[in-house]
């Protein structure tokens, strides 16, 4: 099992994790006005549909009123989409009804005998659009011809890739705070985390509970995700109180390090291509790696530190005296100066400076 799927099957076996999913994307379920109390988790070992390792299946029984309905959860990570999702959910489905049916032999045998409704869902969590259609039946050719024949279902699709991470904060439950982790992509993590930070604050202590219960597991597929963002294992070992200082402390020193990682390798190259051109390259990704892709909020200091190495590499003494202006530079500031690096003249660069 995929480290997505084992997170995402952690944070369904908890019913009230469930009852905040329903709540937030099945709208029908939550007009019955449904309890934790009232969802049973099924399990589902259907050994004999291969479909390899792209997806995550989770069985749910909700009562609501004096009855029962199944909801088939999903949840598709890959980025591609699969066309034929109505024909798997259709196995899946006469899957779920075949074990239902084993359960009440003796009742399955009378004429009365009725199947639970079942409400297939896929969670799609990849990044393209969502674009497979939907009802079984327009799978089918020529079905209207012979509609009466021709199985009539759909399944629901919540495409998290059409939902910001900014909605799913004002959400403002412990699940939505967690798929806007999950989601965040490495040029907005750190922006993402200040959000979650502040709206976790408002939360009442259950909702806190919730989120500190599954948070780390989040942390470590972002990490997974993002490679490149070496993170110490203490990260993960903190009480949700501490746990974002940690672990924005970390990310903001990831992505100095990578930036640095970039200075130098520019340094490297220069000494095999040309000692200017290599020195251009090398800044030019460290700036790509770090200023243009990573610095957000809280990276001005590193953006500074970025800076000092820069004009001191391109000007010597002459500008020395003068690097403590970069102190009172915002941010913007700092990147402009970064990104005109290579055309920008001493002088240019004294005058902006003696200004600051």
């Amino acid at each position: 099992m995929g480290i997505y799927d084992q997170l995402f099957k952690e944070i369904f076996s908890d019913k009230e994790m469930v009852l905040e999913f329903i709540n937030m994307f099945i709208p029908k379920l939550k007009s019955y006005g449904i309890s934790a109390e009232d969802i049973t988790i099924e399990h589902t070992k259907f050994t004999d549909i291969k479909y390899g390792d792209k997806e995550s299946d989770l069985l749910f029984k909700v009562k609501y009123f004096e009855n029962e309905v199944y909801l088939y959860l999903l949840i598709e990570h890959q980025s591609t989409v699969d066309y034929l999702m109505q024909f798997r959910i259709l196995e899946y489905m006469v899957r779920i009804w075949k074990n239902y049916i084993n359960e009440h032999k003796k009742e399955s045998r009378t004429k009365g005998f009725k199947l639970i409704p079942i409400m297939p869902i896929v969670f799609y969590t990849g990044k393209r659009k969502w674009t497979a259609e939907n009802w079984f039946m327009k799978k089918v050719e020529n079905w209207e011809m012979f509609d009466e024949y021709t199985p009539k279902f759909k399944y629901e699709v919540i495409d998290l890739s059409q939902i910001s991470e900014e909605q799913l904060i004002n959400i403002k439950n412990a699940l939505g705070l967690l798929l806007a982790l999950n989601k965040a992509e490495r040029n907005k993590i750190q922006k993402i985390i200040y959000e979650i930070k502040e709206e976790l604050e408002k939360l009442p202590d259950k909702e806190k509970e919730k989120f500190r219960n599954y948070v780390n597991g989040v942390i470590k597929t972002l990490v997974k995700r993002n490679g490149e963002l070496e993170l110490p294992e203490e990260v993960f070992e903190e009480e949700v109180e501490n746990m974002f200082e940690n672990f924005v402390k970390a990310v903001n020193e990831a992505i100095h390090d990578a930036l640095e990682k970039g200075y130098k390798e520019g340094m490297e190259k220069g000494k095999k291509d040309g000692f200017q051109q290599g020195i251009q390259e090398g800044i030019q990704e460290g700036i790509q790696q770090g200023i243009q892709q990573g610095i957000l909020e809280g990276e001005r200091r590193k953006a500074i530190t970025l800076l000092r190495v820069q004009l001191l590499k391109k000007f010597g003494e002459d500008i020395k005296i003068y690097l403590d202006k970069l102190e009172n530079m915002n941010l913007d500031e700092l990147n402009n100066l970064a990104e005109n690096i290579f055309d920008i003249t001493l002088d240019e660069v004294i005058d902006i400076l003696k200004n600051k």
